[in-house]
């Protein structure tokens, strides 16, 4: 089998969208001034990335308890008509990247990094919401990526360590997309790489978790040490099952 080395990173995306409606530009626009009512804006236009930041309509806003799921199924099922645009559902696709379904969307702190439409999502998946991991206190790794499959990977071996301020305490998980955890290291004082290596002591051989994609999340225990990441997974693709 031939393994593949990711590395995790800061400021990962954790939802990613797309357009394939008859427009030639499509925007997202996050505003995070409010921490517990963020608001995602969506907008098509013919003329420009900019015009269709202008016509950008709130696809979803936050109570402070929905979460990555009703991020996700919102911008599915988002329709509008203007005097000037029509948008019918499904026309802008959504789907989970390095984050977890359930995650919340908005809170008591700011856990996203606002989006100013910059990117045309027209025919292309681009990185939509961007956990700011220095708020949020974990860095997460989805895998497979998206791109590559949504089946099922096996990983052989962690490497790395979270957090070079201080002596972190480190949690490492293995969780489903839907927030299940399918193994963990429980927290781990002053975490180094040989301690938060799944493959010592725990397995020895390339394992296959769950039933699908995981996603590997490094949570510190005090926020403020959550400041960078020099993790890299080893991971392949199995033989058709």
């Amino acid at each position: 089998m031939i393994m593949t080395a990711s590395q995790m990173a800061q400021a990962a995306p954790c939802i990613r969208v797309r357009y394939n409606g008859r427009y030639d530009f499509a925007s997202l626009v996050l505003n995070v001034g409010t921490a517990a009512t963020p608001f995602i804006q969506l907008g098509v236009s013919n003329t420009s990335l900019a015009d269709a930041v202008t016509n950008d309509e709130t696809v979803i806003t936050s109570d402070g308890t929905l979460n990555l799921r009703d991020v996700v199924a919102s911008i599915l099922n988002w329709s509008a008509s203007t005097a000037s645009h029509d948008v019918l559902e499904g026309e802008f696709e959504a789907e989970l990247w390095n984050g977890l379904y359930t995650d919340v969307f908005g809170g008591s702190v700011n856990q996203y990094a606002a989006a100013a439409g910059s990117l045309n999502l027209k025919n292309t998946w681009q990185p939509a919401l961007l956990i700011d991991d220095n708020v949020a206190g974990h860095t997460s790794l989805l895998l497979p990526p998206p791109s590559v499959s949504k089946d099922v990977c096996v990983i052989s071996n962690i490497e790395g360590v979270p957090g070079t301020s201080g002596t972190p305490t480190v949690t490492r998980t293995i969780y489903n997309k839907d927030g299940t955890a399918l193994w963990t290291t429980g927290a781990i004082g002053t975490a180094t790489s040989a301690l938060l290596n799944p493959s010592r002591p725990t397995f020895t051989e390339p394992v296959i978790f769950g039933n699908g994609p995981v996603v590997i999340r490094d949570t510190c225990a005090n926020v403020a040490h959550n400041t960078s990441t020099n993790v890299v997974v080893m991971w392949g693709i199995p033989r058709q099952r």
